[in-house]
């Protein structure tokens, strides 16, 4: 008899199961030391169930469902198994033979190299640990069933039937389950069972590792490794907005054009992944891993005020054809269709991908954050003190085109009842009409005020229009759908905001009945950030230096001018200064993890001028 089909003497004198064969069919090979290890500590094992089900568990339950073998990834992420220390129950189990407690011992020398599991003890910097995290297996399911249902649609890396099929099979990645789970943890929390340090450990080891790796040339580009990089520099962005931030999304962007990311669709110039041997499915898996880089690329640049990484012309990689409700089949039937190389062709993408067969809204983002990096741009140039009328004009021909070319009622803000539109649908169409009006926005900005008096006007008057829009979008926000957002919209909210604002405190009648309008206008759009805020950090800094900012002094239309002058992207750095945060600001960061170093976290003043 092999030693691998072998049940050992103690199984057969206690009558007792023997677990050999769960080992077998998870790893298959097994010492037959291991075998007697795993029989000796089985019956140790039933005697501490008792004991509120004692946190050591035999190396086969669960392996099978959990073991989270790492696909490639350049991090082990599993750790022995051991009990919480301290533990009067357990102590008083062990003490009653030391067979027990020597199986117990033996047990757990060898369950270093099984072990799927975190530790169950304190956070620990192992090789096979993360820090602070300690989640039983229907725990960290629990959390990812959340992830998935409340978190994913903002940053959509997955096959969700796909990934959940391999968690439950043992064979997904156990550095980014950890990931997945922590960022979720940050985004909803607090969560009753994992300790609000432990996440903060967590979250904190992982960023400090990656960060560290993304500087090494040996990272692994693995699809797996992008997707927790792509997660990492999503949370960083939002919760640390400053200069590290910014340079996690700069060096994911490049890694992105290193191996080919944007140009999947030439196999000649792509090094991600062989196109011989790799499934249309793992593809589009590829593509949704480059337009996550494309948005945060955008969003980070656009709100910094600072040139792109990625350019348009260079993009030969497809929109996505698989829609986020999990359908694969519609991969062989529905065309490609890709961005152009001109944005005033931005119009003839939208009605390919509206009528070709590959309508979602994740495609219309893509082409609403096209547009919105050309407006971000634009005001980038025009801080420069550039005057730029042609291409300012150009664009705003570039959104009548593409307004016209969105289906039928698509830029209503309410929720289509009567063609029975989800509610997370509509608020992720919601964030599209608040690109387009941002695009607006940014396009009717006078500038000149002495050059042209009537013109300065007409385009003062038409970004009142655009911000009453703006927040007649806000209003059909439900905040129960903000985690399913990237709340880079708050810049959108946020710029309004300080529009609404100077447009307020230029009027000179007391009695105007468009007082109180705008100052309803405000106070739904603060509320708005305020949503926001209490899941990330950025948000917490615009209200708190709007707040701190004159917000009620009179303004003349000189004024304005010279604000608008001066008008720059919210995380310019500029407008940036590295001052200490004044007393309110812990708030701000009370959630985050006490061992970052803020030095180069910077507040925002929106009103730098001083009006």
């Amino acid at each position: 008899m092999s030693v691998n089909s072998r049940v050992c003497d103690r199984c057969i004198r206690k009558k007792v199961k023997c677990e050999e064969h769960i080992y077998h069919c998870a790893r298959g090979h097994l010492t037959y030391r291991f075998a007697q290890v795993i029989c000796s500590v089985h019956t140790a094992l039933a005697a501490l169930k008792q004991a509120s089900h004692a946190r050591i568990r035999p190396k086969g339950e669960g392996l099978v469902h959990h073991a989270g073998l790492d696909n490639g990834s350049s991090g082990s992420g599993s750790m022995p198994t051991q009990s919480p220390p301290g533990d009067p129950m357990l102590d008083r189990n062990l003490a009653s033979g030391g067979t027990h407690q020597q199986a117990l011992q033996d047990f757990t020398e060898l369950s270093v190299e099984f072990s799927p599991y975190g530790s169950m003890t304190a956070p620990s910097d192992g090789q096979f640990g993360h820090t602070g995290y300690y989640l039983e297996p229907g725990q960290e399911r629990d959390i990812l069933v959340h992830f998935f249902d409340e978190v994913h649609a903002a940053i959509p890396l997955f096959h969700e039937s796909s990934f959940i099929r391999l968690y439950d099979n043992g064979l997904a990645c156990r550095d980014l389950i950890v990931t997945i789970v922590t960022v979720t943890a940050k985004i909803l929390g607090p969560i009753n069972y994992w300790k609000t340090e432990d996440v903060h450990l967590c979250m904190g080891a992982l960023l400090k590792a990656t960060a560290s790796e993304n500087d090494s040339s040996s990272t692994q580009a693995t699809l797996d490794r992008f997707r927790q990089e792509c997660l990492l520099a999503y949370y960083e962005f939002h919760q640390f907005p400053g200069p590290p931030s910014w340079m996690r999304v700069s060096r994911l962007t490049r890694k992105a054009y290193a191996v080919g990311l944007h140009q999947v669709e030439n196999p000649e110039l792509c090094s991600a992944f062989d196109a011989a041997l790799t499934d249309q499915d793992e593809i589009e898996d590829w593509r949704y891993v480059w337009w996550c880089v494309f948005c945060l690329d955008s969003y980070s640049n656009i709100s910094s005020g600072a040139p792109f990484i990625v350019e348009l012309e260079s993009i030969n990689t497809a929109l996505v054809r698989r829609p986020n409700c999990n359908d694969t089949a519609a991969l062989a039937s529905t065309p490609k269709v890709l961005l152009p190389e001109e944005v005033d062709h931005l119009w003839k993408t939208t009605q390919d991908v509206v009528s070709g067969g590959c309508m979602n809204d994740f495609n219309i983002h893509m082409i609403t954050t096209t547009i919105l990096r050309q407006a971000g741009n634009l005001l980038r140039l025009r801080s420069e003190g550039k005057r730029l009328p042609t291409r300012n004009a150009a664009l705003k021909g570039t959104l009548a085109t593409l307004r016209l070319a969105l289906p039928p009622r698509y830029l209503n803000p309410a929720r289509n009842v009567l063609r029975a539109e989800r509610s997370a649908d509509h608020h992720t169409r919601l964030t599209n009409i608040l690109h387009l009006q941002m695009v607006r926005l940014i396009t009717s900005m006078p500038q000149g005020l002495e050059a042209n008096e009537a013109e300065w006007m007409d385009n003062w008057q038409q970004t009142l229009e655009t911000c009453q829009d703006i927040v007649s979008v806000v209003e059909h926000w439900n905040s129960q759908f903000s985690p399913r957002v990237d709340p880079a919209i708050c810049f959108i909210t946020f710029s309004a905001l300080r529009l609404l604002n100077g447009h307020r405190r230029c009027i000179t009648d007391p009695n105007s009945p468009l007082l109180a309008s705008l100052s309803q206008g405000e106070n739904v759009l603060l509320l708005f950030i305020e949503q926001f805020s209490s899941m990330w950090a950025a948000p917490k800094v615009l209200i708190q230096q709007f707040r701190d900012a004159p917000t009620s002094t009179p303004l003349t239309y000189a004024d304005i001018d010279r604000l608008l002058s001066n008008f720059k992207s919210p995380l310019h750095p500029k407008s940036l200064q590295p001052s200490a945060l004044s007393l309110n600001s812990a708030e701000i960061y009370e959630s985050l993890d006490s061992t970052m170093n803020f030095a180069d976290v910077w507040s925002f003043n929106p009103f730098d001028s001083g009006v």
